[in-house]
């Protein structure tokens, strides 16, 4: 299993697309094989997002990076980030 908590920090001007546009993803990324939790939270106070995701392999998270909307997502991300996203991998106690 594979868990990862994601910070996603874009530019302020930014922070409702960028919510709307990972928002918009859910469902189909809910629907792919192997991917057992994608949920998005927000950080009012930081301006920041978080993606908590679950997959069952690194090759269902890979085909998961492979899909059009979530490469849709990542060329928003070029321009419409504060700082780069933070990727941690995390293991369940």
């Amino acid at each position: 299993m594979i868990n990862i908590v994601a910070k996603i920090t874009p530019k302020a001007a930014l922070f409702d697309d960028c919510k709307g546009r990972l928002q918009g993803i859910l469902a189909a990324t809910r629907a792919e094989p192997g991917c057992n939790r994608f949920e998005l939270f927000a950080s009012k106070e930081q301006r920041c997002l978080f993606l908590v995701e679950q997959f069952e392999s690194q090759a269902a998270l890979d085909e998961h990076y492979a899909q059009p909307y979530t490469q849709a997502v990542f060329a928003f991300y070029e321009n419409a980030l504060a700082e780069p996203v933070e990727v941690e991998k995390v293991e369940e106690l």
